[in-house]
């Protein structure tokens, strides 16, 4: 899941992970692998539809409902999805992320970051992930 308010890092990360990871997949049709959601208040209400998300990447500074607020309700209803805070802002002037954020696995990845440096931070957290569920 994709989750920004800036239709242009949405229209440049969305498309890009979606053709790297069907790639990676081989076995999931590309336009299911990522989920885009334009604000807080849209993420919300698909993470209340299903849990079913392998990774949750995250802008912090949207309208409405933030970053943190979407990471708040993730915490309490699927706290093993693995996060990535992908924000401009610094991390530890977010009051809603704490050192357990990260204790627990999570990333801040700091914006403007590539499309491949994003890719290769998902591919890692995945890879953890799995690796932790053997």
């Amino acid at each position: 899941m994709l989750i920004d308010d800036d239709a242009e890092i949405r229209n440049l990360y969305g498309p890009f992970l979606e053709k790297r990871l069907q790639a990676q997949s081989q076995t999931t049709p590309a336009n299911d692998l990522v989920t885009i959601c334009v604000d807080g208040p849209q993420a919300l209400e698909v993470l209340q539809e299903t849990t079913a998300f392998d990774i949750i990447v995250c802008d912090y500074s949207m309208p409405v409902k933030n970053g943190g607020d979407v990471w708040n309700y993730v915490k309490k209803s699927n706290p093993s999805v693995p996060f990535i805070l992908f924000t401009s802002e610094e991390f530890n002037e977010l009051p809603e992320f704490d050192k357990s954020f990260q204790d627990l696995g999570h990333i801040c990845l700091k914006k403007p970051a590539s499309p491949t440096k994003l890719l290769q931070v998902i591919t890692t957290l995945l890879a953890d992930t799995r690796k932790s569920q053997l």
